[in-house]
């Protein structure tokens, strides 16, 4: 598909939800961090709770917030896995489109937030690192990165350990960085830290429902990858274990992340992305 086209067709999906809500999540999760009071100012019902100002409102009959402004620019980093598994699907769209639909929702919110916006695009045999530009035309050399680099064959044993080992070498830190990835395999814990310590880090796991759930019932299905086939023939008790498995390995996963208080949202092919990531920005800070 042209990116011009892609664009469009991404820019029509997010119109009704992304005027204003999806920007006023990201903004009010993620950048109270980078902000110093400035003044109060009357509360409105779109203020969030956490901004009234209890002890200024207890001496009038108004209520009232405090108004931040920033003290810098946010930097926010975009790890984008375009690798060969990324081709997979079972319904109507890969996770790699998936992949470009929730990156492009919340590279717009960090957009209108006027962040700083970095890429590192993992491919099969490398990560491509793009320096950051304000500029929305920018988002057009990204899109196309990721439509002309997935086509490899190449097996990576580790994609997050590799995105991990790559941000400590160029010594990142003072970022936000999103890891959009299918990894569940486990992380190495160290390297994990060590990123977490300098970084605030948000992982978003990018399934195909199929992976997770299966079928209640005997399957013997064939289905398309890039450009090769998976065929499938299993007996009920075995696709059990494999959930089974499946959902420990995930857990695992989560688990590791909430030891190093690193956030984590799932996100498959059947989600409204578009309310779950409405749903999540909008929890209270940690």
């Amino acid at each position: 598909m042209k990116i011009n086209k892609k664009i469009k067709i991404l820019d029509f999906k997010l119109s009704k939800i992304l005027n204003w809500w999806l920007f006023w999540a990201y903004k009010s999760r993620f950048t109270w961090n980078w902000m110093e009071f400035a003044e109060h100012k009357e509360y409105h019902f779109w203020d969030h709770v956490k901004d009234i100002d209890w002890k200024a409102s207890s001496k009038t009959d108004n209520m009232f917030v405090k108004k931040y402004e920033e003290e810098r620019d946010l930097n926010v980093l975009f790890v984008l896995d375009n690798t060969e598994s990324m081709q997979f699907w079972s319904q109507d769209k890969t996770k790699h489109e998936l992949l470009e639909e929730v990156f492009y929702s919340l590279w717009l919110s960090a957009y209108y937030n006027n962040d700083n916006i970095w890429w590192l695009v993992l491919n099969n045999n490398d990560l491509k690192f793009i320096d950051y530009k304000k500029s929305r035309n920018n988002i057009y050399k990204i899109l196309d990165i990721l439509e002309s680099n997935n086509k490899n064959n190449i097996t990576v044993e580790n994609k997050v350990n590799k995105v991990l080992s790559y941000i400590l070498e160029r010594q990142i830190k003072d970022n936000l960085i999103f890891i959009l990835t299918d990894e569940t395999d486990d992380i190495d814990k160290k390297l994990l830290k060590l990123v977490w310590s300098r970084n605030e880090i948000v992982f978003i796991n990018i399934f195909d429902v199929f992976e997770n759930e299966l079928f209640d019932e005997n399957v013997d299905i064939t289905l398309n990858s890039w450009n090769s086939f998976m065929g499938i023939s299993l007996e009920k008790n075995k696709l059990q274990k494999y959930i089974n498995l499946r959902e420990r390995k995930i857990e695992l996963l989560k688990e590791n992340f909430n030891r190093n208080n690193i956030w984590y949202i799932d996100i498959d092919t059947s989600s409204d992305i578009f309310s779950k990531l409405i749903w999540y920005f909008s929890k209270i800070n940690k």
